[in-house]
């Protein structure tokens, strides 16, 4: 449930940064993909990404071949999972390093996709790849950390202080 609530979220998300004509946004689906991939969990990584995937392809490439960027994903989603089965991938950074590497290969395997399945060699621009992974990373590692972050006890901590 969490993680089609993060598509939908990364979709909303992708959709605002269209409309605001952010030049190289990150890539928000990842987002989903790598919060439930970094449990180690290989299925439900997988149906995140093909969820994902698919409606990145309806939103941001109608014109393009169906099922690229959900083919990519997928195949993503089982790396990151098999890394998060083997590796702590429990703090923030690990979790933005994880992120960033995978927008990398997305990037380099959509790429390869389209030179095989039309015959162009259509390789990303490294700067823009650069500069979108790196977005998708801090963007990672800081909703991670948000979400690890003790809220409650926090605010009981302050109650408590005001009590005193």
């Amino acid at each position: 449930m969490k993680a089609i609530l993060g598509v939908a979220l990364a979709a909303l998300g992708t959709l605002l940064a269209g409309v605001l004509r952010v030049p190289l946004p990150p890539d928000l689906f990842f987002l989903p993909v790598g919060a439930v991939a970094r449990r180690g969990h290989a299925v439900p990584a997988m149906l995140t990404g093909l969820l994902a995937g698919l409606v990145q392809d309806a939103l941001t490439s109608p014109g393009r071949l169906l099922g690229l960027n959900a083919f990519s994903k997928v195949l993503l989603a089982y790396v990151m999972a098999a890394i998060g089965a083997r590796a702590l991938v429990e703090k923030p950074l690990m979790l933005g390093i994880l992120v960033w590497a995978a927008v990398v290969l997305d990037g380099l395997i959509l790429g390869g996709l389209l030179w095989v399945l039309r015959g162009e060699p259509l390789l990303p621009d490294p700067f823009s790849l650069a500069i979108r992974a790196a977005g998708t990373g801090v963007l990672a590692t800081l909703l991670q950390a948000l979400v690890r972050y003790p809220w409650k006890e926090a605010r009981a901590a302050r109650r408590r202080r005001k009590l005193a």
